[in-house]
């Protein structure tokens, strides 16, 4: 069965995991993408018994995530610690962004409110992660979403839907990413779109070494957002796995760790190619 064709990008991030005569998948997704993946989401959720996600998805959840994150008063401030040739190169590149902005109802948006003083406003008040998530969502300007994307096709195939962790445990991972990382790439802002093209070719290309050593500098490959979170994933897909039929999708920096974890625990684990 070919579970990889879209009309446009195949999908290439997907692991068969098996052991015991069962067999299961695992998918390593990009938060934010400029395709969608619909068909291929669809051949794989469409077998499967269980679907499993990071966390929850559901909008209530979303919500809860971006009011807290604009509550960081006692928080450092990343405005106040960027380099003014920084702020002026993401001002200009969000400048650029706003005229062709498209604004469709998702929850983005939430992420990416519209302002002309966009930098300055976002920035200041708000903890650190949300600040540069804010930033790095609105200048990547890409509209979807792997994981809302197989989310709602899981909703409307009537799955049992599976999260790994908890909204408490995502808000602790976020606080975990190091300030220094955060600012240090914001002021590499004018090289983002070599590196956004580079990351983009390496994800589609299903090469997952190269995707995580052109992310080494990213904020979120951290301790607390992959290292820390990694076993707690890996146990909680265990669980499903061993009963046959399940897939997770995991954002494609945590694959590298869990697939170790199978393979310590004596599972075999295949790419699967298009």
């Amino acid at each position: 069965m070919n579970l990889f064709f879209w009309n446009e990008k195949p999908l290439r991030t997907v692991w068969k995991v098996e052991k015991a005569g069962t067999t299961s998948f695992l998918v390593g997704t990009a938060h934010f993408s400029p395709y969608r993946f619909k068909k291929a989401l669809t051949r794989l959720i469409q077998p499967s018994e269980t679907v499993l996600f990071e966390g929850p998805l559901d909008s209530e959840s979303m919500a809860k995530v971006v009011e807290y994150g604009r509550h960081g008063e006692n928080t450092p401030s990343v405005y106040d610690a960027l380099h003014p040739e920084a702020i002026q190169e993401i001002n200009r590149q969000f400048g650029q962004r706003i005229a062709s902005q498209t604004i469709s109802r998702s929850y983005l948006e939430l992420m990416r409110p519209a302002n002309p003083n966009f930098l300055e406003v976002h920035t200041r008040g708000v903890r650190p992660w949300m600040a540069f998530l804010t930033i790095w969502s609105t200048l990547l300007n890409w509209e979807h979403s792997m994981d809302m994307e197989a989310f709602t096709i899981a909703q409307k195939l009537g799955k049992k839907i599976q999260f790994l962790e908890t909204i408490e445990d995502q808000l602790a991972a976020l606080d975990g990413m190091p300030f220094d990382r955060i600012v240090n790439y914001l002021n590499h802002a004018g090289k983002w779109k070599i590196h956004r093209d580079l990351f983009l070719k390496a994800f589609l290309k299903g090469e997952v070494e190269k995707f995580i050593s052109l992310t080494g500098e990213f904020p979120t490959r951290c301790d607390s957002i992959i290292q820390k979170r990694d076993p707690i994933f890996f146990k909680m897909m265990q669980l499903f796995f061993d009963e046959g039929k399940a897939v997770a999708f995991v954002v494609v920096g945590h694959v590298p760790g869990i697939i170790q974890m199978f393979q310590d625990e004596g599972y075999e684990v295949h790419q699967e190619t298009s």
